[in-house]
């Protein structure tokens, strides 16, 4: 689907899934929003688990200090 991510950017995805998850957890149980959290929470908890590693591509696309060429007219 997307581009393989650096092993340390999953680990910090799952910490921040696990975060999300035990705070919709820890909702009061008359909340009326605790579900839809707690769901949203289990799924982003599951991407994070699923999400790709591999090497990481240097640079972003052009090269620092190469600027575009103007438009010919």
């Amino acid at each position: 689907m997307g581009q393989p991510i650096s092993e340390a950017k999953k680990a910090i995805f799952l910490q921040r899934a696990e975060a999300r998850l035990n705070f919709a957890r820890n909702l009061p149980a008359e909340a009326p929003n605790r579900e839809a959290k707690i769901r949203e929470a289990e799924k982003a908890l599951q991407t994070a688990l699923a999400s790709k590693t591999g090497p990481v591509k240097a640079g972003g696309g052009r090269k620092p200090g190469k600027a575009r060429k103007k438009r010919a007219r």
